[in-house]
């Protein structure tokens, strides 16, 4: 039986960050809104940095076994959760391309950035209790992302 590593859900999440730097930065050069450009060129500097930590903690936790998640259903629903709802490869491209204007960027990005709080959530509940706090902060940091979204959209209205 394989065993699920810690290092395999910080993979996703490192996953998950890059696509949405992807997102953000592509979108931002679609847009005509300075104020949508420069929110959406901030949130990808922010993945950027949710990037690093979870490089940090995936080196730093290594190959630490988690043995209530070796099932592999549960690794197969956590590929799936990050493949398919939060900025898949598959699905990031064609939605930048029919993104053609700032309310719809705006409600894709909240449902996204809502997304990644639940799965980061869900990680939370798997590692070792020392790495909480890491995690605790990005959860903020997407969560405010979600306000930062929810506020422009309010204003464009």
């Amino acid at each position: 039986m394989t065993l699920f590593s810690a290092k395999d859900i910080f993979e996703f999440a490192v996953k998950i960050e890059v696509n949405g730097e992807y997102f953000y930065r592509e979108t931002a050069k679609k847009l005509p809104d300075p104020k949508v450009k420069e929110l959406f060129t901030f949130l990808a500097d922010e993945e950027v940095k949710h990037k690093k930590t979870f490089e940090k903690l995936a080196t730093r936790m290594g190959s630490i076994s988690l043995p209530e998640l070796s099932n592999a259903d549960y690794k197969a629903y956590l590929e799936a959760y990050t493949e398919n709802l939060i900025f898949s490869d598959a699905d990031i491209k064609s939605k930048i391309a029919g993104i053609d204007d700032e309310n719809v960027a705006l409600m894709f990005a909240i449902d996204k950035e809502l997304d990644t709080v639940h799965y980061y959530k869900e990680v939370k509940s798997l590692i070792p209790e020392s790495e909480h706090g890491l995690v605790d902060k990005i959860i903020d940091e997407e969560r405010s992302h979600v306000v930062k979204l929810a506020e422009m959209k309010r204003k464009l209205a």
